[in-house]
């Protein structure tokens, strides 16, 4: 598990997607991408790489971005920009 990421966090992304303005099947897809992520992390599994690969993809959606960019911070990473 990355230990400077927390569950709280990952949460806090659930919550924004709830309200996001993105597409039925974005909103899905991010969904469960989150619910791997949070499996992950109970399961003591969650690695830096992983959460990387899954930020990438959430920053896609606009609403995501603040909260992306936070793990990101946590985790030392430049802000989100996919192929960045």
């Amino acid at each position: 598990m990355h230990r400077h990421v927390t569950r709280e966090q990952l949460e806090q992304c659930r919550r924004a997607l709830a309200s996001a303005d993105t597409s039925d099947e974005m909103r899905a897809l991010a969904s469960d991408l989150l619910d791997t992520l949070l499996r992950m992390y109970d399961g003591g599994r969650l690695s830096r790489e992983v959460l990387l690969l899954v930020l990438d993809s959430l920053a896609l959606i606009p609403d995501l971005v603040v909260c992306v960019d936070r793990i990101r911070a946590r985790l030392g990473d430049s802000q989100s920009e996919p192929g960045a």
